[in-house]
């Protein structure tokens, strides 16, 4: 690349690393993203910092840790004084460019609405808003997936109906009757198009196509709905174990129903739905791409793929997301593609930590820097983050520091949750706030997570270097914003 490379990334919501042609799964089709991973590389150990949408979305834009940029849990705000890779991006000359879903604000919520969110759909239904404040968190224009609603109601209001309900409610499978063209994935990549179709012959770009599938309710539409057999999919392997040897965890199925694994026959068709959406999203991809070839700009712009976190999809007798630390949640889809760059797998775990330095870096700007608060270098917070620039560059071995995992919960009464954990290579360690044992995992002996060590003797001597790892890292990525301003 001879100048600032453009950025297009693809991100979809709650998806994990396995369900991708490319990372060995025998039955999804995605022959788009495929195509991508032959081309680029292919982090098969890509891992999110928190398993839930709004703080895993919040530390992609500002390459920060949840407790660094206050936004711990869903149902609460990005706070508009946080510096983004986005704004850095536009202050250095980019077009900042998001469409559909951003979820940087609450849309609703589960205690009430949020009636000073710019993304609650409530204000969007009764009229109150119709677009988004611009700039938005560092990005100049945006196409909000609400939107979305308002060109149905408006150009097709038959159709209204079959709207994507509330996440919170509708859990179970279901099929969509909603033509593919009036999807929200069709509408997302339309506006994706248009933008790319202004960009020819101007100033560099970063558009962020953000997809709401395959999060649940588990509902595709036609003809992606009537793609899978329920009754010929596999089950996951892990499907029928449901003994995690942690207290917490234990009592937490008890105490989350609604996160256990349902019937066989149900989850298959839960299966179904979702490698359906999948697909789709896949399609939909292909015709960004398409536009982007046609364009003249796919020479010069890298290209990712992306989740914000996983899905147990019935792994370990559990379905959604929530507090247990298994790979089908935390590990992700990654996969980046740099014109010029390097093609292959890469086993190095890799965190969404690592976006906001690696687009500074190809932008030629400080990748270890996202702070303009204070005048002086001094004065500005290193990221925690790496820039994936040597791997896309042919290093596929290069070394990384140890990933810090974080997910604060108070959803649930009785499953109030502060975890804290690392990725150290082959191994994982997970702390539960107020439980005396946690998770220790070799993955490399138990890629299936189905031995937790935590209690095994063999295990002691590495369990006491990596809580002692753990406890460095945390410190290393905690809050630190209160900038000096006296002697004392």
């Amino acid at each position: 690349m001879s100048q600032r490379p453009n950025f297009l990334v693809f991100c979809v919501d709650q998806m994990q690393s396995y369900c991708l042609g490319c990372n060995g799964h025998p039955e999804v089709k995605t022959p788009i993203i495929d195509a991508l991973a032959a081309r680029g590389v292919t982090f098969r150990r890509g891992y999110c910092n928190n398993s839930v949408c709004m703080p895993s979305r919040a530390t992609m834009i500002t390459g920060r840790t949840p407790r660094q940029h206050g936004l711990l849990t869903n149902g609460n705000s990005l706070s508009t004084g946080i510096p983004t890779v986005t704004q850095a991006l536009a202050d250095a000359g980019y077009r900042t460019h998001q469409v559909g879903k951003f979820h940087l604000q609450p849309g609703g919520g589960w205690k009430g609405e949020a009636t000073d969110s710019a993304e609650a759909g409530a204000r969007w239904s009764r009229g109150e808003l119709t677009s988004l404040p611009s700039p938005y968190y560092g990005f100049e224009t945006t196409d909000h997936m609400h939107e979305h609603r308002n060109w149905l109601k408006k150009h097709h209001p038959e159709a209204v109906g079959q709207l994507r309900e509330t996440y919170y409610s509708c859990g179970e499978a279901g099929r969509l009757t909603i033509p593919e063209e009036l999807h929200e994935n069709h509408w997302i990549a339309d506006r994706s198009i248009d933008f790319l179709n202004r960009q020819a012959g101007g100033d560099p770009f970063f558009l962020f196509c953000s997809f709401s599938d395959p999060h649940f309710p588990f509902k595709a539409c036609r003809p992606y709905s009537e793609m899978y057999d329920p009754a010929t999919l596999a089950l996951p392997a892990t499907y029928r174990h449901r003994e995690d040897g942690c207290s917490f965890l234990d009592a937490s199925r008890v105490n989350i129903p609604n996160n256990l694994a349902p019937a066989e026959a149900e989850l298959r068709e839960i299966l179904a739905q979702t490698y359906g959406m999948i697909t789709h999203v896949d399609a939909s991809i292909g015709r960004v791409m398409a536009a982007l070839n046609r364009s003249g700009l796919a020479e010069n712009t890298i290209v990712l793929f992306i989740a914000d976190h996983g899905e147990y999809l019935g792994g370990h007798g559990l379905i959604k997301k929530m507090v247990w630390p298994y790979e089908e949640l935390w590990r992700i889809p990654f996969i980046a593609v740099a014109p010029g760059g390097s093609s292959g797998i890469c086993r190095t775990p890799v965190s969404l930590l690592d976006l906001a330095p690696t687009f500074l870096d190809y932008a030629g700007l400080d990748p270890l820097v996202l702070d303009t608060r204070g005048p002086a270098p001094a004065e500005r917070l290193p990221l925690p983050g790496e820039s994936l620039r040597p791997f896309l560059e042919g290093a596929l071995d290069a070394p990384h520091r140890p990933l810090v995992m974080e997910y604060d919960e108070d959803f649930h009464e009785k499953a109030l949750c502060r975890l804290r954990g690392l990725i150290d290579g082959d191994w994982k360690i997970v702390l539960y706030a107020g439980c005396e044992d946690g998770v220790l995992f070799n993955l490399a002996e138990d890629p299936r997570e189905l031995h937790n060590l935590w209690n095994e003797p063999r295990a002691q001597a590495r369990k006491a270097e990596l809580l002692a790892r753990l406890v460095q890292r945390l410190a290393e990525t905690d809050r630190f914003d209160t900038h000096r301003y006296c002697g004392a």
